[in-house]
């Protein structure tokens, strides 16, 4: 830690510290940080006390990690190691503490950290609508101030690659590419934790240069595709991974998902039954499976898979949003945005279900709602998860204003 820590936050992690050994984990993470933030101190943390509650019930909930190899602590007050993605998190708040020109590390540093990270924390957050974006906006009320502070990952090091390395590689030995394998694969995950693509993807080449079947490594390459929305590219990866794990319900949904997107509905959808008759109670596979009949124009059918995922999962807000989009297009708008609200109850930060309502809205041509609404899915990410559409609307709505 790079500065002083408040008060608050040296509490957050004395109740860490005992959260850690009470269920002898022996470590701190930043999720048990975030707990220790959320339950031990309330007040000036930019979040709503009903969102509060509801991360640290996730929170209590977690399965936590016992994490083989990890030194159990002795004395009569044991240190407790940091792990190396908390220690992260803390340099990155060190950060946004500078640059809110704060003379202590205080819990909202902490949390816009978190922020930046693709983790679960993030997108648990994220469900609640709280983003990087509207969290760093309400510490600016509550403060009254203006401050510019930029969305910033926390930096990985990795080990260095020089130009030569190739033709380095030809003198290692077995073990000597097995421990090099290990360190790149692992710095690789690391960078894409952290949003460096670019340099995750070109550790997994040299992993996959070594070790051309390493599952793990052509797994995270199609992932690196799949963020920036290449399924092209990232499909071959998969189907690789596919071939060495053909029962795999994760693995058959991404090549799934790439056949979807690149237009081969009937592929995805006799993927996606594949997986759900391997996993027949996923609500995730079915809203899948829903989806995949909507593009196919299989209305009735998308309906009831939408329904069976609503049935095993009360709280699946994506089927509650697609069964109303469903509904929207057969022409029972007041149903639809019933359904479509609900999902809202469940996942604030859903960017597809804010498009649905501002395609409701433009249907009814209030196009003042149909503005607010893609500029919410705009804010929650649609380009980045759905494609160009939000953009192209709204692009058309402001020359329907120019004009009018």
């Amino acid at each position: 830690m790079l500065l002083t820590s408040s008060y608050e936050l040296k509490t957050a992690f004395a109740y860490a510290r005992t959260f850690s050994l009470e269920r002898k984990l022996f470590y701190i993470d930043s999720q048990m940080i975030l707990l220790g933030i959320l339950d031990s101190y309330a007040s000036d943390i930019a979040i709503d006390t009903a969102d509060r509650e509801k991360l640290i019930g996730w929170l209590h909930a977690l399965n936590w990690e016992q994490r083989p190899g990890t030194i159990i602590p002795t004395g009569n007050r044991p240190k407790v190691p940091i792990m190396t993605e908390a220690e992260r998190m803390l340099e990155n708040a060190a950060y946004y503490q500078k640059k809110l020109g704060d003379e202590q590390l205080h819990p909202q540093h902490i949390i816009l950290s978190l922020l930046s990270i693709e983790n679960r924390c993030q997108y648990k957050f994220q469900s609640l609508g709280i983003i990087f974006d509207s969290y760093l906006e309400q510490i600016r009320a509550l403060r009254n101030i203006q401050t510019d502070v930029p969305f910033r990952s926390p930096r990985v090091k990795t080990s260095h690659i020089s130009f030569f390395h190739p033709l380095i590689r030809l003198f290692y030995g077995p073990q000597q590419k097995k421990l090099a394998v290990e360190r790149y694969f692992r710095e690789a995950q690391a960078l894409l934790q952290y949003n460096d693509i670019h340099r995750c993807r070109a550790l997994c080449h040299l992993v996959l240069q070594m070790q051309p079947d390493h599952v793990n490594a052509l797994w995270l390459s199609g992932v690196t595709w799949r963020v920036e929305r290449n399924f092209q590219k990232a499909l071959p990866f998969y189907e690789k991974v596919h071939k060495k794990h053909p029962q795999h319900t994760g693995v058959l949904a991404e090549v799934a998902h790439c056949y979807s997107e690149l237009g081969n509905h009937a592929g995805a959808q006799r993927l996606y039954a594949h997986a759900l008759s391997l996993n027949p109670g996923s609500s995730e596979l079915l809203n899948s499976l829903g989806f995949e009949c909507i593009k196919l124009e299989l209305y009735v059918e998308a309906i009831s898979y939408f329904d069976q995922a609503i049935a095993y999962d009360e709280e699946c807000a994506y089927a509650y949003n697609n069964k109303g989009y469903v509904l929207m297009h057969l022409g029972f708008p007041a149903a639809a945005r019933e359904l479509i609200l609900k999902s809202l109850q469940f996942n604030k930060g859903n960017a597809y279900a804010y498009r649905n309502l501002a395609l409701l809205a433009l249907k009814e041509q209030d196009e003042d709602t149909a503005r607010e609404m893609l500029l919410k899915a705009q804010r929650f990410h649609f380009k980045r998860n759905y494609g160009n559409e939000v953009e192209e609307l709204l692009r058309r709505l402001g020359k329907q204003k120019a004009t009018s």
